[in-house]
């Protein structure tokens, strides 16, 4: 072994430790979430009422159960209440309360088109403007709750089975398969690792 493969050893173990623990939280936040009567334990209802209605239209149902059918916004609460640091927690608030001023009047008193429009809006707005996580926005607060919603519904059982491919012991090795028939045109469930 020589000392560039020592290197991507050691750093690969190194993050592995790092991660691990936020990982596994993130895991056990999923869990807590999807116990039967759960009730928020962050967010106050108006708040759990917003955050509800937001991730409705990021993930809205289809075909496929949406983000709330999966319990998102039980997920985004378990994650405050128990992931994320106190600094992120205040500065997710604030921009929550920012996002909720943003249409003129508070958004849960917005009809469904005029709440569909603002959250594209301030969609659009956070990915034109340049990346600054730090700053409590109504921007950052729909890019937040945007990456929230996908890693707690595409962990969930319906976003890894009915959205994604899934298979819980995969079967044999099959080379040279086209692209057309890998997979019927769906992406693999895999991990993911989530920074606000």
């Amino acid at each position: 072994m020589n000392r560039r493969e020592w290197l991507k050893c050691f750093s690969a173990l190194a993050m592995g430790a790092f991660a691990a623990p936020s990982l596994l939280a993130t895991f056990d936040a999923h869990a807590a979430a999807q116990l039967p009567g759960y009730a928020p334990k962050f967010f106050s209802t108006p708040q759990n009422q917003l955050v509800s209605s937001v991730v409705d239209i990021i993930i809205p149902r289809s075909d496929t159960p949406g983000a709330v059918d999966a319990g998102v916004p039980a997920f985004i609460d378990q994650m405050f209440t128990s992931v994320y640091t106190h600094e992120e927690q205040q500065r997710y608030l604030a921009s929550l309360a920012a996002f909720d001023r943003a249409g003129g009047k508070p958004y849960l008193q917005l009809d469904e088109k005029q709440r569909k429009a603002l959250v594209s809006k301030l969609h659009e707005q956070a990915l034109s403007e340049p990346a600054d996580s730090t700053k409590a926005s109504a921007a950052n607060f729909v890019l937040m709750t945007k990456k929230l919603a996908m890693l707690g519904f595409f962990m969930s059982e319906p976003g890894c089975t009915q959205v994604l491919q899934y298979s819980a012991v995969p079967g044999a090795f099959h080379a040279d398969v086209p692209l057309a028939q890998a997979g019927n045109g769906r992406a693999w469930a895999v991990e993911t690792v989530l920074t606000l």
